[in-house]
Formats: structure tokens, C-alpha cells, sequence
């Protein structure tokens, strides 16, 4: 009797040390996200990614904290300049905007880590800052036409191949009462991509060159295309209201048949693609580049990371897992889950036409410039989206708003080299 109470004693006091080991070995990773990880197709990569990753990995625990956008980028941007209260991981665009994060010494290198793991050049360099790689980008979005196909036929309009087409067919879907683009400049950003465009078409690697301090803000690429685009906002193309549509509000103008065209990022596919959005029928088109007169070409395309994730320095202590997760996170198992955006992975066929028609549009790209708010520092990118949106209104000298953005820049960035 004795003996057998010796054993249990015994048996008892194993388990108890092999149950403190596990979690003793058991690593936490916090991580900060935009997508609510629920049953929506638009959060559908994300809850695959944190469920799989768990699954597989069941001795490292995730804690993934939804913060949503902009509440993402703001509680990130305040407690990276704090630099108290980091998560491992965070969701992020790359750019000047994570830049700015290494820099400050924030980040995590982890090229050696990273650097063999396949996905497209575009995707790897928006994780770079400086020559060190700080993260994955599982998705990219680029930025195009998204046609509604269906107000196009029945008008007999066939998708502008040139730019100097588009007054012709905006005049037309105007005389029919349809609004020709959605925009949703309440929310400032939405203007940019199709600024950057034309910007591009007028000066070709003007924005290049302007953030190198080549040549200012100012100069007659920026000019043309602000001046174009204010008067196409004159005429009318964006509706009679559009400081006063937000971003949803241009997705429904798209769902319900009101607007013929949006000029926005492919993180759009999914939800243009979905029957229970819109019985519309949706095209995406790359944007098109002058006839005559331009520099820019239709392969100069706009676009960055659409989901992204970097490492910061309270990693450190935990890199294998990091890896690991950040590994997952452009597994082609993880990724397959997402319905909608451009996937940077090999092997990840497109889930519908929009995002096959997107990819295809991505797959042209002889040059992609990132977008300015997340690519520029981020002293003058608030101030840009700003500037961006004087031009909707009414009377105002979009050379001026250029000058007053380009002593910004000399302030913030340094004066054009000479």
C-alpha cells in the first residue's frame, strides 16, 4: 500500500513538472490588426491565417487584437513614437510609414530570415526599408478602372484606351444621368490614386524624382494633372457633391447601378465581385495612358501592399516564432482562404474574374510606384491628402496648393538639389 502511494505521489509530482514545462514553453506573440477575424469574406485571409497558424502551431499562443482602420494606424503611430506597450507584430502597408518605424529603431531585421521566402518584387520591396527586409506582404493592390460593364454596353461606351477618350464618354454618361465616377473624397485619400496617375501619364517618374528632390511639387507634371483633374471635377464627373460622399457612399454609387466608373485600389474585387453587394457587373481595366503629348505609359502602374505584417523590436526574444508566423502568413494554405485581393504568393489562383483581370493588370507592370501617403515621410502625408482635397473646390489655384505643399516638403523632406 505503502508503495503504491510512494508511485502516485510520484506520478503526481511528474505531471505536474511536464504540465509547468509546456507553459513554461509556451510563447505569446501579440499582433495587431486591421481585419476583424469574423465570418465576412472580407476578413476571410485573416481568420484562416490565425486559426491555421494556431492549429499548427498550438505551442506558441496568438493574441490578435482587431484594431480596425484608421484605429490600426493611429494606436500603432502613438505607441511606436512612445515605444511603450509594443505588440510582436503589426499590420502594415511598408513604406516610409514602417520606414519611419525602423529608423526610429523600433523594427526587427530580419533579412536573413525573410529574404528566401518566394512572392513577388513589388511585395518584397515595400517590406524593405534601407536595404533590411521587416516583414511579408501576402497581398498586393494596384490601382485601376473598375468598369461597370453593364451601363457601358447598354450606352454603346466602349472603356477609354486613351485619357483624351474619357471626356467624350463622361459627357455622355452625364447626359444620361449616370454619374461617371465614384470617388468618395470626404475621406480625402480616395483622390490620390487617380492623381498619381495622371501625374504619371503627364510627367512619368516625376513623383520619383520629387521625393528625391530632383525636381519640386510644383513643377508642370503635378500642375497638368491637378488641373486636369479639376476640370473634370467641374464638369461634373464626380458627381454634384463629392466632399460630401465618403468611401462607402462611392461603393454604393458602384452597387446600385448610380456611378459607371471607380478609380481605386483592387482591394475592391471581392466585394464588386459579390452577388450579395451588387448585381452590377463589374470589369477592372488598367488605367490608360494619353494619345499623344504624355510621358507616362500604361504600364506605370500605382499600387503597394495590401496586406502586410512587420516585426518589431520586442521580437527579438521571440524570433522563431515570429518566423514561423510571418512564414504561415504567405503560405499558399493561408492564402487560399482570401476571396478578393492580389495574392503575391506563387501558386494562388484568383478566386474571381475581378481579381483574375487584376492580377492580369498587375502582371503588366513595368514600373509600380507605391502610393504617396505611405511612400512619402510621413511629415507631409497627411498634408498631401489634405492638399488633394482643395482641389474640389471651388475657385481654388491648384498651383498655389502645389507651392504651399512643396515648402512643406523643402521644410520636411529638404529643398530640390541643384
Amino acid at each position: 500500500m505503502k508503495k503504491s502511494r510512494i508511485f502516485a505521489l510520484c506520478f503526481l509530482v511528474v505531471c505536474l513538472f511536464s504540465t509547468a514545462a509546456v507553459f513554461a514553453d509556451e510563447v505569446k506573440l501579440t499582433i495587431w490588426g486591421r481585419d476583424i477575424p469574423d465570418d465576412s469574406a472580407d476578413h476571410a485571409y485573416v481568420r484562416a491565417l490565425i486559426n491555421g497558424f494556431q492549429a499548427k502551431n498550438p505551442d506558441i499562443k496568438v493574441d490578435y487584437i482587431a484594431l480596425g482602420d484608421p484605429g490600426l494606424a493611429d494606436k500603432t503611430k502613438i505607441t511606436m513614437a512612445s515605444g511603450s506597450g509594443l505588440p510582436e507584430i503589426f499590420q502594415t502597408w511598408g513604406g516610409s510609414v514602417m520606414g519611419g518605424y525602423a529608423d526610429a529603431g523600433m523594427l526587427l531585421d530580419l533579412t536573413n530570415e525573410l529574404k528566401g521566402i518566394p512572392g513577388s518584387d513589388a511585395a518584397r520591396q515595400a517590406m524593405t526599408w534601407k536595404g533590411k527586409i521587416y516583414g511579408v506582404a501576402p497581398f498586393f493592390a494596384v490601382a485601376g478602372i473598375f468598369v461597370n460593364e453593364g451601363i457601358f454596353k447598354a450606352n454603346n461606351l466602349k472603356v477609354p484606351t486613351t485619357i483624351e477618350e474619357f471626356d467624350k464618354v463622361c459627357d455622355t454618361l452625364k447626359a444620361k444621368g449616370i454619374q461617371p465616377f465614384a470617388c468618395g473624397e470626404k475621406d480625402k485619400w480616395p483622390a490620390l490614386a487617380l492623381y498619381m496617375y495622371l501625374t504619371n501619364r503627364y510627367g512619368g517618374e516625376a513623383s520619383a524624382k520629387a521625393a528625391a528632390r530632383q525636381i519640386p511639387y510644383d513643377s508642370d507634371a503635378f500642375v497638368k494633372a491637378a488641373q486636369l483633374y479639376q476640370s473634370w471635377i467641374k464638369k461634373g464627373y464626380f458627381g454634384s457633391t463629392p466632399l460630401g460622399e465618403g468611401y462607402g457612399d462611392a461603393q454604393q454609387l458602384m452597387a446600385t447601378g448610380k456611378a459607371a466608373m471607380h478609380i481605386t485600389g483592387s482591394w475592391m474585387c471581392a466585394q464588386y465581385a459579390n452577388s450579395e453587394f451588387t448585381d452590377q457587373t463589374i470589369g477592372f481595366y488598367a488605367f490608360p495612358a494619353f494619345k499623344s503629348g504624355g510621358v507616362g505609359s500604361v504600364t506605370d502602374i500605382m499600387g503597394q501592399t495590401d496586406i502586410g505584417f512587420a516585426a518589431t523590436k520586442v521580437a527579438a526574444s521571440k524570433k522563431d516564432a515570429v518566423v514561423k508566423f510571418l512564414k504561415y502568413a504567405m503560405s499558399a494554405e493561408a492564402c487560399e482562404a482570401e476571396p478578393g485581393r492580389i495574392c503575391s504568393v506563387p501558386g494562388v489562383k484568383a478566386k474571381s474574374k475581378l481579381t483574375a483581370q487584376a492580377a492580369a493588370v498587375f502582371g503588366t507592370a513595368k514600373t509600380v510606384t507605391f502610393w504617396w501617403d505611405q511612400d512619402l515621410p510621413p511629415s507631409v502625408t497627411s498634408p498631401l491628402n489634405d492638399m488633394l482635397q482643395t482641389f474640389f473646390l471651388q475657385g481654388t489655384d491648384v498651383k498655389k496648393s502645389l507651392s504651399s505643399f512643396e515648402a512643406l516638403c523643402v521644410e520636411n523632406i529638404g529643398p530640390v538639389k541643384k
